[in-house]
């Protein structure tokens, strides 16, 4: 729709409220139903964030996000910044799972409202240690390294035993399981409630 060589070079725009960022120009994303929304949505973005314009399209804005993520969005107002405001430290461990447990599950969510496994990973080591990690799963498995021993903040990429189809990530910190799923949203369990409903495929780290 807007080819690459085509895009903006150097725009940007703030946000005017909170929207998912979807995969491709649709007007009749709000009347969706979840199950359709799910499938379009590739991240969220919030009121007051700064994004990279690339271009328009029908009505609707190409966006970069600072993880790298890109997608469409139609509330942007376009703004003098050169650069994006990324998140910086803002919670220890405790208060930062404390803060999201119990959240619902969305899947893309980056949000009180709903936020989803990667998206759980990804604000973690934002929020706690200052370590930007891309949204996708795949793309967080891709850039951390195999470890044999386990310690704090440890991932481990597993799927559902009822679901081998499905990518899942879960963080590891003081020998509980914290990740958002499908049924219940943010959780802690242990380890013997976490191997009860999950197939573990790799046990990886983040790299400093």
């Amino acid at each position: 729709m807007i080819p690459p060589d085509k895009w903006e070079k150097e725009s940007f725009g703030v946000m005017d409220q909170d929207e998912d960022i979807i995969r491709e120009p649709r007007d009749d994303y709000p009347g969706l139903t979840d199950k359709e929304k799910d499938k379009l949505r590739q991240t969220q973005v919030a009121a007051g964030e700064i994004v990279q314009y690339l271009g328009t399209y029908a009505g609707f804005k190409l966006v970069q996000k600072y993880d790298g993520t890109k997608g469409w969005v139609k509330h942007l107002t376009l703004t003098s910044e050169k650069s994006f405001l990324i998140p910086g430290v803002s919670h220890s461990p405790e208060t930062f799972f404390q803060k999201w447990q119990g959240t619902p599950y969305v899947f893309g969510g980056r949000s009180s409202a709903g936020i989803d496994c990667s998206g759980f990973v990804q604000e973690f080591f934002l929020s706690v240690k200052g370590i930007l990690l891309p949204k996708n799963s795949r793309d967080q498995r891709k850039i951390t390294e195999a470890v044999s021993d386990l310690r704090d903040f440890d991932l481990y990429f597993c799927h559902p035993k009822s679901q081998p189809e499905s990518h899942h990530v879960v963080i590891f910190y003081q020998h509980q399981f914290w990740h958002s799923r499908r049924v219940g949203g943010v959780v802690c369990q242990s380890e013997s409630e976490f191997l009860r409903d999950f197939e573990v495929e790799d046990h990886r780290r983040v790299k400093a």
